[in-house]
C-alpha cells in the first residue's frame, strides 16, 4: 500500500517556477495539482480498503444462524441491491432500545398476517437507501478529472509561447543569455508601440476564463456532491463541527446519520413451500468509517477553496481597474525585501507604457526568470525607452531647424530673381 501512496507524491509536489517556467498562479496551483492529488489519495484509500479489513469484503452481512443462506451471497446481494436505514431509530441509545442509529425493528401491523399464510407484510414506513458507497471511487475519479480540466485547457490554447518567449533565461548563467535577453528586450519592446499594445490580450482573456472556469467548477462539484449524497452534504461541516456541542442525549453523529456504519438489508426467498420468505440482515459497513472522514475534508477543503478562488477574480479587476496595484505586485514580487537593483522610477517608467495584457506576461516572467536577468530585462526597456525619447526630441529639433533653414532659402532665391525682386518691392510699397 505504501508504493501506492508514493506514487501520489508527483501529484502534491512541483518543480518552482525557475526550474519549470510556467504562468500560472498559487491558486490555479490548488485546483489542477493539490485538489487533483487529494482525490487521488482519497481513491486510494476506498479501494485499497481490503488492507484494513482482511476479509477483503467491504460490507459484512449476518442472518441468523437457522437461515441456511451462504454468507458470500448475501453480501453480495446486499452490497448490489444496497442497504438502508430507518429514520425513527435515529433517536434512541444503541444499546438499549436500538442497535445502531436507524437499526432497528420494523413496525409490524398484526392485522397484516394472513391466516391462511405464513407470510407478514410490514406495514410501510420511511426508509432511507445507501447506495452511493458503490460509487464513490467512480464518483472521486470523475471530480478529479474536472479539477485537471481548466489546467489542461489552459495548456492547451496557451500552447508553450511563455515557454518560448522565457527562452532559457530562468537559468543563472550560460553561454548566448546575454543574446536572449536582448531578444527578449526587443520583442517586448515593440510590445510597448502604441499600435501594437495590447497584443498579449487573447492570451490574457484566454488565461482568465480558465481561472473563472476554476471558480464554476467548484461551485458546481459542491452541487454534484451534495445531490449525490442526497442533500446532506451542503450542511455536512458544518453540523459534523457543531456535533460535540449537541446534548448527549439528544444528538446523533452527522456522520453517521450519511454514513452508517451499520444498516439493515432485506433479503427474499422461496421457501420449501414456495411461499415468499423474507429475511432481515443486518450489514456492517466498514468503509464508511473512510468515507465520512473524506467527505468532511473536502466539505471544508470545498469551501476555503471557492473562497480563495473568489478572491483571485476580484484581485483580478482591481489589476485591471487600478495601475498602481500592478507596479506593487511586480515590485513585491520581484524587488520586495529580496532586491534593490531597479529604482522604481525605472520600473514605473516601463509598466506605465504596457498594456495591462503585457504587464501579466512581465508579472510572470518576474516569477520565472532568474533575478539578475530580469532586473537587466527592466532596465535596458527603460533604456530603450529614454533613448527613443531622446531620439524623438533630436529629430523633432532637426525638423525646425530644416524647417527655417528652408523658409530662409526661399527668401533669398526670391531676392535673387529680378522679376520677383519687383513683385516683392511692390508688395512692400505702401502706394499703390
Amino acid at each position: 500500500m505504501y508504493s501506492a501512496f508514493a506514487s501520489t507524491k508527483k501529484l502534491l509536489v512541483r518543480k518552482s517556477k525557475i526550474q519549470d517556467p510556467r504562468p500560472d498562479n498559487f491558486v490555479f496551483r490548488l485546483h489542477y495539482q493539490f485538489t487533483f492529488g487529494f482525490l487521488a489519495i482519497a481513491v486510494i484509500l476506498v479501494t485499497g480498503y481490503s488492507y484494513i479489513d482482511s476479509s477483503g469484503s467491504a460490507i459484512q452481512c449476518m442472518l441468523d444462524a437457522g437461515v441456511k443462506v451462504p454468507g458470500s451471497i448475501i453480501n453480495s446481494y446486499c452490497w448490489i441491491m444496497s442497504t438502508y436505514s430507518l429514520p425513527k431509530h435515529y433517536e434512541g441509545e444503541p444499546g438499549k432500545n436500538i442497535i445502531a442509529f436507524g437499526v432497528g425493528p420494523h413496525h409490524v401491523d398484526a392485522d397484516e398476517y394472513s391466516i391462511g399464510e405464513r407470510l407478514v407484510h410490514d406495514k410501510e414506513e420511511e426508509k432511507v437507501y445507501h447506495a452511493y458507497y458503490q460509487w464513490v471511487p467512480l464518483f472521486l475519479s470523475v471530480q478529479a478529472v474536472f479539477f485537471y480540466l481548466p489546467h489542461f485547457i489552459w495548456k492547451t490554447v496557451e500552447g508553450g509561447r511563455f515557454r518560448k518567449i522565457v527562452a532559457g533565461l530562468n537559468a543563472t548563467l550560460y553561454e548566448d543569455q546575454d543574446v536572449d535577453l536582448n531578444n527578449l528586450v526587443k520583442y517586448m519592446n515593440r510590445r510597448m508601440r502604441p499600435d501594437m499594445r495590447g497584443e498579449h490580450r487573447w492570451w490574457a482573456i484566454k488565461f482568465y476564463l480558465c481561472e473563472a472556469l476554476n471558480f464554476v467548477n467548484v461551485i458546481v462539484q459542491i452541487a454534484i456532491t451534495d445531490k449525490f449524497l442526497g442533500g446532506s452534504f451542503s450542511k455536512f461541516g458544518i453540523e459534523a463541527a457543531s456535533w460535540s456541542d449537541i446534548e448527549a442525549e439528544d444528538r446523533v453523529d452527522p456522520m453517521y446519520r450519511v454514513f452508517p456504519r451499520i444498516t439493515k438489508c432485506m433479503f427474499h426467498k422461496y421457501g420449501v413451500s414456495g411461499t415468499i420468505e423474507k429475511f432481515d440482515a443486518l450489514c456492517v459497513l466498514g468503509m464508511n468509517i473512510i468515507n465520512e472522514k473524506i467527505f468532511v475534508f473536502l466539505w471544508f477543503w470545498y469551501v476555503i477553496l471557492a473562497t480563495l478562488t473568489a478572491i483571485n477574480l476580484i484581485m483580478r479587476i482591481c489589476e485591471m481597474m487600478f495601475p498602481n496595484m500592478r507596479f506593487s505586485l511586480v515590485k513585491f514580487e520581484e524587488f520586495g525585501i529580496r532586491d534593490k537593483k531597479i529604482q522604481p522610477e525605472t520600473l514605473s517608467s516601463v509598466l506605465d507604457h504596457l498594456a495591462y495584457s503585457d504587464w501579466l506576461l512581465l508579472y510572470y516572467l518576474a516569477q520565472c526568470m532568474d533575478k539578475t536577468s530580469f532586473a537587466k530585462l527592466v532596465s535596458r526597456m527603460a533604456t530603450f525607452l529614454s533613448d527613443e525619447g531622446d531620439e524623438k526630441d533630436s529629430l523633432k529639433h532637426i525638423d525646425d531647424d530644416d524647417d527655417k533653414e528652408g523658409e530662409k532659402i526661399d527668401r533669398n532665391s526670391t531676392l535673387r530673381s529680378p522679376t520677383s525682386l519687383k513683385n516683392y518691392l511692390q508688395s512692400k510699397s505702401p502706394f499703390p
